[in-house]
This record gives C-alpha cells, sequence and structure tokens, in this order.
C-alpha cells in the first residue's frame, strides 16, 4: 500500500523527473533507533496471537473471540476447551472449591453461547421480537437457552446427550443460582426452578470432584454441538483448511 501511495504521488507530479522509491530503507531501518523512511510500516502486535486449529493460519487480534482471518472458523470453541475448561479441570483435580467451579463452568458456556449467538443474530434475518429476546438472553437456564437456540436457528444443543446427562446438566444449571448468589444455601427460586426433590429450603448444597468432571465434560459437548452447527450454517473456507490437514498429518 505504502508503495503505492509513494507510486501514485509521484505520477501526480507536475513536473517530469526522477522519483526513488527507496524499499531497502525500510529493511535496513527495522530494529534500529532514530528516524524511519516516510513509508516506514512497524505491525503492531495485538493483545492475541494464535494460530487457527482449523487451518494453521496466524492470527493477531485485539480481544478474545473472532473468525480466523484465513478460513473463517471460529476461535471460540477452541479457547473454551484448551484455556478455560482446562484450568477448570486443573482446579477440581487441585481439590475444594467445587461450588465455585460449577458455578464458574456454567459462567464459561454463558459467555461461549452469547459470542455464538451473537453472530447468528448479525447474519440470519429474524422476526425482531425473537431478535430482541435472544439479544437480552442469558444463557444459564439450560432448558431456555436449549430451546430459544432450536426454535431461532435449528441448532440443538442437547444433541446426542443421553436424557440422564440432560437432567443432570440442567440441574447444575440451577445449582449455578445458589451458589452465585446465595452462599449454597437451597432458597425458594432454586426449589421452584429446579424441581429438585433431594434437598430442602435452607440446606447447604455441597459438590464433589466428579460431578465438576462431569458438568465439564457435558458443557464441551454442547458446545461443540454449538460450532460444528454454526459452522454447518457459514462454511469455512474450504482451501486454507484441506492444506492444512496433509502437513499436519505429515508431522504426527
Amino acid at each position: 500500500m505504502q508503495y503505492c501511495l509513494r507510486l501514485g504521488a509521484a505520477l501526480a507530479e507536475d513536473e517530469d523527473g526522477e522519483h526513488v522509491i527507496d524499499m531497502d530503507a525500510v529493511a535496513d531501518a527495522a530494529g534500529k533507533d532514530g528516524e524511519k523512511p516516510p513509508f516506514y510500516y512497524a505491525e503492531e502486535s495485538q493483545q492475541k496471537r494464535f494460530n487457527c486449529a482449523a487451518c494453521g493460519s496466524f492470527n493477531d487480534i485485539i480481544g478474545k473471540f473472532c473468525y480466523c482471518m484465513a478460513c473463517g472458523t471460529r476461535n471460540d470453541i477452541y479457547e473454551l476447551e484448551t484455556d478455560t475448561l482446562a484450568k477448570l479441570r486443573a482446579r477440581a483435580n487441585a481439590g475444594g472449591g467445587y461450588e465455585a467451579n460449577v458455578s464458574d463452568t456454567v459462567g464459561a458456556f454463558d459467555t461461549f453461547v452469547a459470542q455464538y449467538v451473537r453472530q447468528l443474530l448479525r447474519r440470519v434475518p429474524l422476526r425482531s421480537a425473537r431478535k430482541a429476546r435472544l439479544g437480552r438472553m442469558r444463557f444459564h437456564n439450560l432448558q431456555t437457552a436449549a430451546a430459544e437456540i432450536k426454535a431461532g436457528f435449528d441448532i440443538d444443543i442437547l444433541e446426542n446427550l443421553k436424557p440422564d446427562d440432560i437432567e443432570f446438566a440442567t440441574l447444575m444449571f440451577h445449582r449455578r443460582h445458589i451458589h452465585e448468589h446465595n452462599g449454597s444455601v437451597v432458597d425458594e427460586k432454586y426449589l421452584t426452578d429446579s424441581g429438585d426433590k433431594s434437598v430442602r429450603l435452607g440446606q447447604a448444597v455441597t459438590e464433589t470432584q466428579s460431578s465438576v468432571h462431569r458438568l465439564i465434560t457435558l458443557i464441551k459437548k454442547m458446545a461443540e454441538n454449538l460450532h460444528h452447527c454454526f459452522h454447518d450454517i457459514f462454511p469455512p473456507e474450504a482451501e486454507p483448511i484441506a492444506r492444512f490437514v496433509p502437513s499436519r498429518r505429515t508431522t504426527s
């Protein structure tokens, strides 16, 4: 771009003459102090740098979530699995604090779903009432979130989950309320919303390491359902992915 700008300026001069565009000066100036050539450009590293898990392309972005600049694959699922859920599993393995772990796991899923729904609302035509409702939604009520996403976009985040897994995950999503807002003590809202008959009003609820790990596993499955269905609607660019896969197999 800088070369074209300099060339355009030279061609626009009123008088004929010799104009030097010395691109070697850029290389010479790199890494040195002092005044740089007027067309010197130093790329500024942004907040997050990563290689796309789908095509291997390098990305350098502000923020955390994005489409890969080469293939268009969303990076949210890889952030969730390799960073957030991995850290939550490590916390669970360290022992203790399982109630907070449940809250944080549900919160991570809420954030994850919100990112995809925001993109769907931008790109899928919807009636204004549904669009406004989805735009206001929080996604820590599993059954409500699953129903709205299914109705709005034909995406089933509960696909291939067993009934008892859905029941368990739904209960854990309701548990988030008392763990986060009520010191893990059962209140009327929890009893009404969850239908949990195993506890009484005022009882303190505790979680176990195994329940945290089970919840994390189910969150991962639901997140993958959403990610794959999203890219079924908006397929990534096939060419960069196809180029990447053979080289990945060769080096593995």
